[in-house]
């Protein structure tokens, strides 16, 4: 999900928020826990001059930190204060390592090895014209229900599905983690994660695997892609014919709410000074979700909630939450 840009905002204490303090004038999400299942991954993060292939670029500034979507998600959610458990699939070799890296964020962590594979990763190449990214799913494309424990379920009062390898896996293991999300009695929210998930799994088919989702948070080109549509507005309408309640992220626009029967509303994005935008729509959605989860109702202001702790993502490299 892509997020605002602007001017810096400073960051609030996290030691703050875990001790019940209020996050932007209130406390919002106390009480509630919450399960994420999704993508844990190591990410080269790589910015540079070069402006074409063949061109070697000595001063280009590389960095290798934790990211994926489930992680991110996860890790913001802790940064805010919340009960928070988060899902993945990791490597073998480095189940101890992630495992650490979420904890120090506040999260518990339930891993599954994969001796077969390695951990994913997701490289992303920025320059002054844009970002690319590539991604090898590896352990977290083989994610599925079964990987989810059945006690968290039950006592989660949100289940958050996100992460491109996780939910480009196919319409079946997207409807599967769906369908184990519902067995309980949490609200169940989507991050499709991905246009290019959604074009691997089909628009349709993805569609139809969100039966029984209570939120969707694509950002533009994810609206986009799964309703064929080339404004905004009319995809958001689309969406919530399938999803009662559609949050759309539009960049340096903010965040566009569809409701079921009613008109969209927009939300403006909350400045920021941008640094580095990998992870920015996960911070959106762990700050959406943390308001929502304990006021349903005022969806403005959740979203609102959302934009301004991606506004702190955006400000530090990586798509986590400094520690």
């Amino acid at each position: 999900m892509s997020t605002p840009q602007g001017r810096s905002v400073p960051a609030p204490d996290p030691r703050d928020a875990r001790a019940g303090r209020a996050v932007a004038g209130r406390r919002r999400g106390a009480g509630k826990r919450f399960l994420v299942v999704g993508d844990v991954l190591d990410g080269v993060l790589v910015h540079t001059a070069a402006h074409r292939i063949g061109v070697h670029d000595p001063t280009a500034v590389i960095r290798h930190r934790p990211t994926g979507g489930g992680g991110d998600t996860a890790a913001w959610l802790g940064w805010l204060g919340a009960e928070v458990d988060v899902v993945a699939r990791v490597g073998v070799d480095d189940v101890y390592r992630h495992e650490r890296a979420l904890e120090d964020a506040g999260v518990r962590a339930h891993l599954r090895y994969d001796a077969m594979t390695s951990t994913g990763v997701v490289v992303s190449v920025r320059n002054d014209d844009g970002l690319t990214a590539m991604t090898d799913p590896a352990a977290s494309g083989r994610i599925s229900a079964e990987d989810v424990p059945p006690s968290l379920v039950a006592r989660a009062d949100i289940v958050h599905l996100t992460g491109a390898a996780m939910l480009g896996a196919g319409a079946d293991r997207l409807a599967e983690l769906v369908a184990c999300a519902r067995s309980g009695p949490a609200r169940v929210s989507v991050d499709p994660s991905s246009a290019v998930a959604v074009d691997a799994v089909g628009a349709a088919r993805f569609l139809e695997a969100l039966d029984g989702v209570d939120v969707l948070l694509p950002n533009r080109p994810e609206a986009l892609a799964l309703t064929g549509e080339t404004d905004l507005d009319t995809a958001v309408r689309r969406l919530t014919q399938v999803v009662p309640l559609v949050v759309v992220t539009a960049g340096a626009d903010g965040a566009l709410i569809g409701r079921r029967g009613r008109s969209v509303h927009r939300v403006p994005a909350t400045p920021a000074a941008v640094v580095d935008t990998v992870g920015a729509g996960d911070a959106f959605a762990a700050g959406f979700v943390r308001a929502w989860a304990t006021d349903p109702v005022r969806v403005g202001a959740a979203a609102q909630e959302g934009t301004r702790v991606a506004a702190r993502a955006l400000g530090v490299v990586g798509g986590r939450p400094p520690v």
